[in-house]
């Protein structure tokens, strides 16, 4: 993989839309409800009758307190009413003797109500207006306010290649997906990540559109909820976990990718509230892509599964204040109590400035894509095995000449290949200057005040601290040197920009920190003093490179702590 990000922008492989796989597949809807809601009857048609009494039962409970307890505006309409009226149903099951094929029309009704639900469309005139409002809306929030603003949507999308980076084998990428079924597993810090990488997907490698997981939560907001319900989203709603539901979604999953339809989803299931890369992933929908792989070997298919570990990069996460606070207050709990000062006038003159003015970076890389046992792929998606041979995938489902189905062993696959993805997201994670400044900066808060834990740290008062910047900028020149080496072995990739003198990249991760937050994490203020006007955010921002442990590395006896400093 290049060190520096793409600023090509590669032709369209399909030029016509009605070419896309998505567009075929919503073409085919009705036909495909039908299709995932006979498989997931399948499934439950092996449960023994005392199994699918009980699944029905939790599942009939599960749902009614959830519609009591968690309602929302984009739950189907009469929910209520269908699980009371489903209970009775249940209930009068058990009054005849056959009971168990009353309670498989019941789950049958459900399996298609939670198919319908979670399947979506495809319009192409939708996806063509949505990508010139996209471009207008990334325009106006990543590029600088300007005369540009008056341009063409054609040139607004060409100066976005300045400010939206990709790095990563892109040529490779495009000739996999010709053949074989591309499926993105990205990083979540934002709840624009979706449409960002769907953008950026369509704008600049220039492949087909894919197919994506949302929240069913965002289509409470009926604008959002009309250009999802078109462009290729299909729901997902993590408050339901009965089994039924989530055999459902799984083979939606499972079919969607054996039907050739490109996909992203998030193997983090939810945004990382702490700022960290992702290393704890839901294995439930990568185990789909293993079994839809067998499934298609089986059908003596040559297509691939191929899996493209995906890293987005920002300089500002609108959310990162509210993600971190959600994360301190679920593992904090009594240790944390939230607070909240009110900024100043000035303050928010500042960031209304910035955002109109002020331009930010984002960087989408590519991890090297697998198959769906972690393998990495040739060019013409050959599997190439730890022993550097070519391998047969069908090795992997065939015991003693046949194909059986093993449960266990499947599952440690799916565990190896989340392992593996983890692996790709450490590599391909895109250091700016902004993370290793807002890592420097709290690494200095957590040294200059020994014995508090994070929870403690993040609620001393900022007017009250200023880091010493000799101190700062050596332990800026020690983390690049740690980058360095762990570049040279292998393990990360670094970007040159780091390389750059150690004065300009300490002054554009400055610049650029956490650009639109009213409170900035880290900034210069008019006595010229290094401060924080927000540690929650500094925190958010530092934990973008936590997972390299790298403060066990620092020779803190090369950090000169000066005290007078801070009187600055």
């Amino acid at each position: 993989m290049s060190n520096e990000p793409n600023i090509k922008k590669y032709p369209h492989l399909l030029p016509n839309l009605e070419d896309w796989p998505i567009y075929k597949f919503s073409q085919d809807r009705d036909s495909f409800i039908k299709k995932v809601s006979n498989d997931v009857i399948q499934f439950f048609s092996k449960y023994s009758p005392e199994d699918l009494d009980q699944t029905l039962a939790k599942t009939i409970y599960q749902e009614k307190q959830r519609i009591k307890s968690n309602p929302w505006k984009a739950d189907p309409p009469n929910e209520m009413q269908f699980f009371r009226k489903l209970q009775n149903e249940y209930n009068d099951n058990h009054q005849f003797s056959n009971k168990t094929d009353r309670n498989m029309e019941s789950v049958s009704r459900l399996i298609k109500r939670y198919t319908i639900e979670i399947t979506g469309q495809f319009n192409h005139k939708t996806f063509l207006f949505a990508r010139k409002l996209l471009t207008l809306f990334f325009h106006t929030m990543f590029y600088p306010l300007g005369k540009s603003f008056f341009k063409s949507t054609a040139k607004k999308r060409e100066q976005l290649l300045s400010v939206m980076r990709i790095n990563g084998e892109i040529d490779q990428l495009r000739l996999l997906s010709k053949d074989h079924t591309i499926v993105m597993v990205p990083t979540h810090s934002s709840n624009l990540d979706s449409i960002l990488v769907g953008y950026m997907i369509d704008s600049i490698t220039g492949l087909p559109a894919f197919s994506y997981g949302a929240g069913l939560n965002l289509y409470d907001s009926e604008f959002f909820g009309f250009f999802m319900n078109r462009l290729g989203a299909y729901r997902v709603d993590r408050r339901k976990k009965n089994l039924i539901y989530l055999q459902t979604l799984s083979s939606y999953s499972k079919l969607s990718v054996m039907r050739g339809v490109h996909t992203i989803f998030f193997p983090g299931g939810t945004r990382s509230r702490s700022g960290e890369i992702e290393n704890k992933l839901k294995l439930g929908l990568l185990n789909s892509l293993l079994l839809a792989q067998r499934q298609l070997i089986e059908n003596n298919e040559s297509r691939k599964i191929v899996l493209v570990p995906v890293v987005l990069t920002y300089e500002s996460v609108l959310e990162a204040r509210s993600l971190i606070l959600q994360h301190l207050k679920s593992t904090g709990q009594e240790k944390y109590t939230a607070r909240d000062r009110a900024s100043s006038i000035g303050q928010y003159f500042s960031f209304i400035r910035r955002f109109l003015t002020k331009g930010s970076h984002v960087y989408m890389s590519f991890g090297k894509p697998m198959d769906v046992f972690g393998n990495y792929l040739t060019d013409k998606a050959e599997s190439i095995g730890h022993s550097g041979k070519i391998i047969d995938l069908k090795d992997y489902f065939i015991r003693q000449g046949d194909f059986v189905i093993d449960s266990q062993r499947e599952s440690i696959y799916t565990k190896e290949l989340g392992e593996k993805i983890v692996e790709q997201f450490n590599k391909s994670n895109y250091i700016l200057p902004a993370h290793l400044v807002a890592y420097c900066a709290f690494q200095l808060l957590i040294r200059m005040n020994p014995g508090q834990d994070i929870y403690s740290l993040v609620q001393l008062p900022e007017e009250e601290f200023a880091f010493p910047k000799r101190a700062f900028k050596q332990l800026c020149k020690e983390v690049i040197a740690l980058l360095i080496k762990l570049n040279q072995e292998e393990k990360l990739i670094l970007p040159e920009l780091l390389t750059q003198d150690l004065d300009v990249v300490i002054e554009d991760g400055i610049r650029n920190l956490g650009i639109y937050h009213i409170k900035r994490p880290l900034v210069i203020d008019q006595f010229q003093r290094l401060i924080s006007e927000d540690f929650l955010s500094l925190l958010f921002y530092h934990n973008k490179l936590s997972h390299l442990k790298l403060e066990d590395m620092i020779i803190w006896d090369h950090i000169s702590l000066v005290q007078e400093e801070l009187a600055d």
